[in-house]
């Protein structure tokens, strides 16, 4: 069963939000993207959309084909019998190199500084992590991954800049993330990855919600290397077992 407490928030005429406790969890997570599924293969014909996310799930129903209140208490039956599956198969972790080079890595020296290390040591410590994809959003293609290490969860900047560079890697507090596109954003950049994240052409990433993600220290050199790789369309991204 269950074990989470959750409660039913109506979100328009034709969608609804399974909300779970306030908190950024790894196990919480994981039942909300196993429980996505399962609604998807259980209910797909009255579902149009569903979207996990940190601790809320958000269903659309077609509104032609049921309504909120019997959708929600079709709903209600089915969580109360549902039996998560606590085998959790699911455990692809994706390497993504990462040039921690200070031109790349603007905020470094800040972020060493608040967690009382030097910058090799603040590195070290970042990409010695695993960080594990609750969701998708804000771009195309940006991760919203936890959980940075509590001596480096330096929290965002009060003033966000302008412009950010594609494959900048970030902390924002206990969380991380990968910008896919140039855009603006007030999280704490410590490196860039030379891989391409995301281009109109392939708009969904080889990772999902729900995976992990390992960085690896990389220099410039081999930055150069993977981006020529990469703009052809010629970098593998490694999936690695730990």
């Amino acid at each position: 069963m269950i074990t989470y407490k959750y409660d039913f928030v109506p979100a328009g005429e034709q969608a609804l939000h399974i909300v779970f406790p306030e908190q950024v969890d790894v196990s919480e997570n994981q039942l909300i993207q196993e429980l996505a599924q399962q609604l998807q293969n259980t209910f797909g014909y009255e579902i149009t959309d569903i979207v996990p996310a940190y601790r809320t799930l958000t269903i659309s129903f077609d509104i032609r084909k049921t309504t909120y209140y019997e959708f929600s208490s079709k709903l209600k039956g089915f969580l109360a019998q549902y039996v998560p599956d606590t085998k959790n198969e699911h455990t692809r972790t994706f390497e993504i190199p990462v040039c921690y080079d200070s031109e790349f890595g603007i905020d470094l020296e800040d972020v060493a500084a608040f967690g009382n290390l030097s910058v090799t040591e603040l590195i070290k410590l970042h990409s010695a992590n695993k960080y594990f994809i609750y969701m998708m959003g804000f771009l195309p293609g940006f991760t919203f991954m936890g959980n940075v290490p509590d001596q480096i969860a330096m929290p965002r900047l009060s003033v966000p800049r302008a412009s950010i560079a594609p494959g900048s890697v970030a902390i924002a507090g206990k969380q991380a993330g990968m910008y896919p596109v140039d855009s603006p954003g007030g999280w704490r950049i410590l490196g860039r990855t030379p891989i391409t994240l995301y281009t109109p052409e392939n708009p969904l990433p080889p990772f999902q919600a729900g995976d992990w993600i390992k960085f690896r220290q990389i220099d410039r050199a081999e930055y150069a290397a993977i981006k020529e790789l990469a703009a052809h369309s010629e970098y593998q991204l490694k999936i690695i077992s730990e």
